[in-house]
């Protein structure tokens, strides 16, 4: 994937890290775009050692001037982008009673509409460019099993997985590839947030979870690159668990 660029939201958070560093492992560049700018800059100089492969953004994925911003910013770096992927998320906890408006649109603003904008700005690039691309969507296990207390997030999950299916089939026509990706429980700082916060979750989880453990975030890394890789060209508008068989286990046993 020589002088390919990928464009990754969320790209200084756990999963988003990971992956921009898996992607600069097969010689592509990176925008590590994300609402932090100083952890995006110390993911970048983490990849970069010398070399000027990565470049840190700043991005409200919730604002579309924002998005076109970092989009450009990127383009005129590297000269093209060729893949999307979208990580930026977060995990707003509060009982649907009580769950305020703002609380619920945030949720949905950050992870569905946000993906659609950056969806919408890089496929703008890419059909721009007419040499086709890749877009895969970070959902969640949370899609079809929902979580409780959890507000717009699994409704918001569900949504992306039917964004990548909309998208996949108005896009094919320029060779444009949109997936969804769907991981259970993975070890990141956002996950450790939650543990921290209710220590009770992780037992339960684990047990139901036939592999045993959480997710690593180099495990998803290696579906994303796969999936923007030559080796997955007839792949699109699907959404893949990677959850250690999570999804299978109502009637699981340990």
């Amino acid at each position: 994937m020589y002088g390919k660029v990928a464009f990754v939201t969320g790209g200084a958070g756990g999963l988003g890290a990971a992956i921009c560093k898996a992607f600069v492992k097969e010689d592509v560049a990176v925008v590590v775009a994300d609402s932090d700018f100083t952890r995006a800059q110390i993911v970048s100089d983490e990849i970069n050692s010398g070399d000027e492969v990565a470049l840190p953004v700043e991005i409200d994925v919730k604002s579309m001037v924002s998005i076109t911003s970092a989009v450009n910013s990127g383009v005129k770096k590297f000269g093209r982008i060729d893949f999307l992927i979208h990580c930026a998320g977060n995990n707003i906890a509060a009982p649907s009673l009580e769950m305020s408006v703002e609380q619920w649109k945030d949720g949905l603003d950050t992870h569905l509409t946000g993906g659609f904008l950056c969806c919408q700005a890089v496929g703008r690039q890419i059909v721009k460019q007419g040499n086709g691309g890749r877009i895969v969507l970070m959902s969640s296990v949370a899609a079809t099993a929902p979580v409780p207390e959890r507000g717009a997030y699994g409704p918001a999950k569900a949504g992306l997985v039917n964004l990548a299916g909309m998208l996949a089939l108005e896009w094919a026509q320029y060779k444009i590839n949109v997936n969804a990706i769907c991981p259970g429980v993975v070890m990141t700082p956002m996950t450790k947030m939650v543990y921290e916060r209710d220590p009770s979750l992780r037992g339960p989880r684990i047990k139901k979870t036939p592999m045993g453990r959480e997710g690593e975030p180099e495990e998803i890394a290696d579906l994303a690159v796969f999936l923007c890789s030559d080796k997955s060209t007839y792949i699109n508008g699907v959404s893949i668990p990677i959850d250690g068989a999570f999804g299978l286990s109502p009637f699981f046993h340990t």
